[in-house]
């Protein structure tokens, strides 16, 4: 493979959040992410993330992360692994303080059903600096262009 991985995606996704301490942690969360091949087997995204509302988290952002990708069976299926930024807010954060930065985590996996259409699955891993660590399973579809 000479070029890259991806031109440009958009993808929207839905799924379920897991807040990692005891309590009613789980709910809907869904995203709409912008990806582009920067190299050959670098990615770039760009999305707008919601991972819901429970008893622990009312949180959103925008996220940004760098990923290793490699295309196999004849660029079919692709893998990857991203990190990078989360920029978000939580309505039920204790201190209040605004927005904060967080770090993410994640692994991807698309199946290209043609030229243009695609479905991906992407588990993230958002490591707070307080004690509401999530882990996020979403699933959507894609176009290319």
């Amino acid at each position: 493979q000479t070029e890259g991985t991806t031109d440009d995606e958009v993808t929207f996704f839905g799924g379920q959040t897991v807040v990692n301490i005891p309590g009613n942690g789980n709910s809907t969360a869904g995203s709409i992410e912008y990806r582009r091949g920067l190299w050959r087997y670098v990615e770039w995204t760009a999305g707008a993330l919601y991972e819901g509302r429970s008893n622990l988290i009312d949180r959103y952002g925008l996220t940004t992360q760098l990923w290793l990708a490699k295309p196999f069976f004849d660029d079919r299926l692709a893998l990857g692994a991203g990190f990078g930024f989360y920029v978000a807010q939580d309505r039920l954060r204790e201190d209040r303080s605004g927005g904060f930065l967080s770090e993410i985590i994640s692994i991807t996996a698309s199946y290209r059903l043609g030229p243009h259409w695609l479905i991906r699955g992407t588990w993230d891993r958002i490591i707070a600096d307080y004690d509401r660590d999530t882990d996020i399973f979403l699933g959507g579809i894609g176009y290319r262009f």
